[in-house]
């Protein structure tokens, strides 16, 4: 290493220097003021956002209770045919084919109503 000549050394950048109010209403208050903005943008989307949850699981909880209802309607006809006398010969027959058609109708629009549901829950996850 070579020693430094001092007549070589370049001479330091001159910065200037602001008071510290200066410095405050110039650089931090527009960030603080900018951040306050943030802050109360977020709290308002964070509000609406549990809004939305909420609706959203007040109509999956109707869709329960619709299908719980048509579910305890189904039970409580399979239950009343299977009490009520019947006749003989071909005619009981025919009508428990027409009753598992029913029942089968029945449960198919269940199927759907709980897909629409799993499609609805799967839909607000994703948003």
């Amino acid at each position: 290493m070579r020693p430094v000549d001092p007549a070589e050394e370049e001479a330091p950048e001159e910065v200037e220097v602001l008071e510290p109010e200066e410095d405050f209403e110039q650089f931090l208050l527009p960030v603080i003021n900018e951040m306050r903005e943030d802050i109360a943008a977020l709290t308002r989307e964070h509000g609406r956002a549990q809004l939305r949850n909420r609706s959203k699981l007040w109509e999956m909880d109707n869709m329960l209770i619709q299908i719980k209802t048509q579910v305890e309607a189904s039970e409580e006809s399979a239950l009343n045919h299977l009490q009520a006398p019947g006749d003989g010969g071909e005619g009981r027959g025919t009508r428990r084919g027409e009753r598992a058609e029913e029942k089968a109708q029945e449960v198919a629009k269940m199927a759907e109503m709980l897909v629409e549901l799993v499609r609805r829950l799967e839909r607000s996850e994703s948003s």
